[in-house]
């Protein structure tokens, strides 16, 4: 083997470039040679490719993009044994996911034995582990990077870091392979990072520009920090709404990793952050364990950083609360998540009060925290594995203390829902089984054959929990994230702990094995008209296929009974029904093929058209639906968190046609090609008075807009013209001083008072169209905002209020509690010709949110034939 031995004139190069590079003292235009990231006086395997050979160029002179990563990634598992690759799957734009499994050749040659003894640690009904086994194990290390995409530096130190782990010849490379296989992942958000890369690289000057102003660092919406529908991966984990989570998930429960590394960016006049964070807000379910290996490898990532003279802090700012973070998950399935956060140049180099920033300053930063991450895992390598077998150990002994036993849960009927929620418990390895006998729990029967089981004595006990287990006492009201995240009341689900005395054995039914939707028989052609009931969570999408086809429906305002095969039948107010002679409805079978198969929605023959009670099927109580025309409002100014969900939702779930257009272009366009206009969460205001016009005349003309969160304030102050009680305060009462208020306690005040997510309930209206497809009036909402809208006259226009008090999981104030309480969530009124709909709260919130879709989708659909009421102090002027 020919060795590749760093020169000594080299490494003195490097060394003068780091303190340029930070300092700004180096020519703006210098590249960092392979040898700045690399550690001195380790020698090469020269028959491995160097980053700089496959590229062209030096790691950080420009940003990498998700293909040039991939090509270097299967370049090195073609020259080095130590390196095999694997394609976990595709995003969004269908670029590759990759990851390597690195360990040394003889582990290779029995990695799959490996693997089956290492996922053994994570099954308490196996054998304890003696210390002589543990001993033997190599300790499972994955290391991944830039889910952020615009947090690049840590998809491009993955370059140098996978180089080093190929090519390394020195004795703590040899001996970390020899005990630990690392899991590569050298980009969680291909997506977002070749967004990124384009932007920065196509604003690169041959002299580099640190002015923060500089377009380079400025970027435009929606930025590269997302994947393709502009969410956050790393808000992912939990929720696996996206196939870059779900492609992820299934290698990382594969695997079970007993350390996770998750290499972000910040602000940057930052320095460089590791965990363990602020211990105050640690996720309770979270054993001290972790804690106490995070502290240990703090200990070696202080080492390495010490060694470079370079600033770094630990115990600050960033928490381990939401599990769905990347490194929190691992925390809540017996491994240790690690957080890196590195000072950003959001390009190439950027001024901070540090002095200039460099792109390469970073990128060795993710380098040396890469390396110090095998080399803590591998020193405390006992340990972690003891850790692996403890966490899932103890937490059976907690199940089989605990009193719940199992919970039970139903969607009302609606399987679509019940399908998505089973989706996503297996596929983080929670057994979930039929109901196979009934139970009534509190009042609350839950029938077999209609509602899922899911047993806390199982593997994924911690897990559960955490998903299930409502939170409303906190020893912080901090939250660097959400302070809450149950899955079912996202679903809008029923459910119930299943106590001691009330289990058995015998509720569980068939385990199931995937969310797959469940296929319906098509109806035979020949029938007088169809219906659909609209309580299935697939129903819009299957109303949008018919309408698309150029097919007319109706949907039915009043509850009919008709005759059917199996004699009379009622439908409940949002039955759609689709009369066969209409004019478009001669060729209905190949819509309703796609619909039984895809959509899982049973589609009822009528055989007549006079009804054998309420109103008949050609009844001006059965409204026509048109053919929805959307526009969603993106653009700077707007939350593109919020119009990404919106679009993701209807084009990726829904399969419905959707025009993004930018805020600044509404006022020149023809909007009267569209029937309805979005407004997610924005700042609605600062474009102008064109901007309200044309809002507005849509409206008035025949438009429905419906507005979100901060565009349900714009459309409460720009369309119904309405302001705010208490804007004005120039006659408000002066507060004096609080002695107790001090500057220090400023932030923590004023945290008390924020919603940073919290799940509330709200009543519905059942009978409003908004609230069509619902069985329950109660929906749960999460509210991530205290705006309110000022108080309304006309109560026929409030589809949900809000309980009292309206918390049901996550922190909230008492006087915010009050404050919602009873106070409008939905308001759905008549403006001209058109109709405006305000979500005070985000119903698509992260995809997650299944349980408040029908909401905004009937808004959609429904919006147009809400008729226009009055308010009772009107009725006799």
């Amino acid at each position: 083997m020919s060795l590749l031995r760093v020169p000594s004139a080299s490494i003195v190069a490097a060394l003068t470039l780091t303190a340029g590079l930070l300092t700004g003292t180096a020519s703006s235009t210098q590249a960092a040679p392979l040898s700045y990231y690399l550690p001195a006086d380790v020698s090469y395997d020269a028959s491995i490719p160097t980053p700089d050979e496959v590229l062209g160029y030096g790691v950080g002179t420009w940003h990498v993009r998700p293909d040039q990563v991939v090509d270097y990634m299967r370049r090195l598992a073609a020259a080095s044994p130590r390196i095999t690759l694997e394609e976990q799957g595709r995003t969004h734009e269908d670029r590759l996911q990759v990851l390597l499994t690195i360990t040394s050749p003889a582990n290779h040659g029995r990695i799959e034995e490996i693997r089956r003894e290492h996922i053994a640690l994570s099954d308490p009904t196996n054998p304890e582990p003696t210390d002589a086994q543990i001993g033997a194990m190599p300790v499972v290390v994955w290391l991944g990077y830039s889910i952020h995409g615009n947090e690049a530096s840590g998809a491009n130190a993955s370059l140098v870091a996978a180089y080093h782990l190929a090519a390394a010849q020195d004795a703590e490379t040899m001996n970390s392979l020899d005990h630990a296989v690392i899991l590569f992942d050298p980009m969680y958000n291909p997506d977002g990072l070749g967004r990124f890369a384009h932007w920065a690289n196509m604003h690169k000057g041959d002299i580099l520009n640190g002015d923060p102003n500089h377009r380079e660092h400025t970027e435009g919406f929606p930025g590269g920090r997302m994947n393709h529908y502009w969410f956050d991966l790393n808000r992912d984990w939990l929720l696996l709404q996206h196939p870059e989570s779900r492609n992820r998930v299934v290698n990382f429960h594969r695997w079970k990793p007993n350390l996770l590394t998750d290499h972000h960016e910040m602000g940057a006049n930052s320095t460089f952050f590791f965990q363990p964070g602020v211990p105050e807000r640690k996720n309770p379910l979270i054993p001290e364990g972790n804690l106490d290996l995070t502290n240990r490898l703090a200990k070696h990532h202080a080492a390495a950083f010490d060694a470079e003279n370079r600033l770094y802090y630990s115990k600050e700012s960033f928490d381990d609360f939401y599990p769905g973070k990347g490194s929190t998950y691992p925390d809540l399935n017996g491994a240790v998540g690690i957080l890196f956060e590195q000072a950003s140049s959001r390009g190439h180099l950027q001024e901070s009060v540090n002095g200039d920033l460099s792109f390469p300053y970073g990128i060795k930063n993710h380098f040396l925290a890469s390396l110090s991450s095998v080399r803590g895992a591998v020193a405390d390598r006992v340990a972690f594995l003891q850790h692996q077998s403890r966490f899932f150990r103890e937490a059976k002994a907690q199940a089989d203390a605990l009193s719940t036993k199992a919970y039970v849960v139903n969607t009302q009927g609606d399987s679509g829902r019940l399908t998505h929620l089973v989706d996503n418990l297996t596929r983080h390895q929670v057994s979930v089984h039929e109901l196979a006998e009934d139970i009534t729990i509190d009042g609350m029967r839950y029938a077999a054959g209609e509602a899922v089981v899911v047993p806390l004595g199982q593997a994924q006990h911690i897990l559960i929990r955490s998903l299930f287990e409502p939170l409303t006492n906190f020893t912080a009201t901090t939250f660097y994230d959400v302070s809450t995240w149950s899955l079912p009341l996202a679903f809008g689900a029923t459910f119930s702990g299943v106590e001691r005395g009330q289990y058995r054995p015998s509720m569980l039914g068939e385990r199931i094995q995937d969310g797959s939707i469940a296929q319906a028989s098509a109806p035979d052609a020949g029938a007088y008209a169809y219906a659909f009931r609209w309580d299935d969570y697939h129903a819009p999408r299957a109303l949008y296929r018919v309408l698309a086809a150029g097919h007319k429906a109706r949907v039915a305002t009043e509850s009919f009974s008709a005759r059917t095969d199996d004699g009379s039948t009622r439908f409940e107010r949002g039955t759609i029904v689709i009369p066969a002679g209409l004019p478009g409805n001669a060729s209905l079978q190949e819509a309703f093929i796609t619909i039984a198969k895809e959509d899982g929605i049973e589609i009822v023959a009528l055989r007549s058209g006079y009804a054998d009670g309420g109103v008949d099927l050609g009844s001006p109580s059965l409204r026509p639906v048109d053919l929805p025309k959307i526009m969603v409002v993106v653009g700077s100014g707007v939350s593109a968190y919020e119009a990404g969900e919106t679009w993701h939702l209807l084009d990726d779930r829904f399969d419905m046609a959707v025009s993004l257009v930018e805020a600044d272009r509404v006022a020149r366009i023809d909007l009267s090609r569209y029937t309805h206009i979005i407004l997610p969460g924005g700042f609605y205001s600062r474009f102008g008075d064109g901007f309200t016009k044309a809002i507005t005349d849509f409206g008035r003309s025949g438009g429905t807009l419906i507005g979100i969160k901060g565009g349900a304030a714009f459309l409460d102050s720009a369309v119904r013209e309405r302001k705010a009680e208490g804007d004005d305060d120039s006659d408000a009462e002066v507060t004096p001083p609080d002695a107790e208020r001090t500057y220090e306690s400023y932030r923590a005040a004023r945290a008390e008072q924020l919603i940073s997510g919290t799940i509330v309930e709200t009543n519905l209206d059942l009978t409003h169209p908004l609230a069509y497809g619902y069985q329950v009036p109660k929906l749960p909402m999460f509210r991530t905002n205290a705006t309110l809208l000022p108080e309304v006259k006309n109560p026929f226009e409030v589809v949900a209020t809000y309980s009292s008090p309206p918390r049901m999981s996550g922190y909230i104030s008492e006087e915010n509690q009050q404050r919602l309480s009873g106070q409008p969530a939905v308001l759905a009124s008549r403006f001209g010709r058109g109709t405006i709909v305000q979500l005070l709260d985000n119903p698509n919130f992260r995809a997650i949110w299944y349980g408040p879709t029908k909401l905004f989708m009937n808004s959609i659909f429904f919006g147009p034939i809400v008729q226009g009421t009055s308010a009772p102090d009107t009725w006799l002027e």
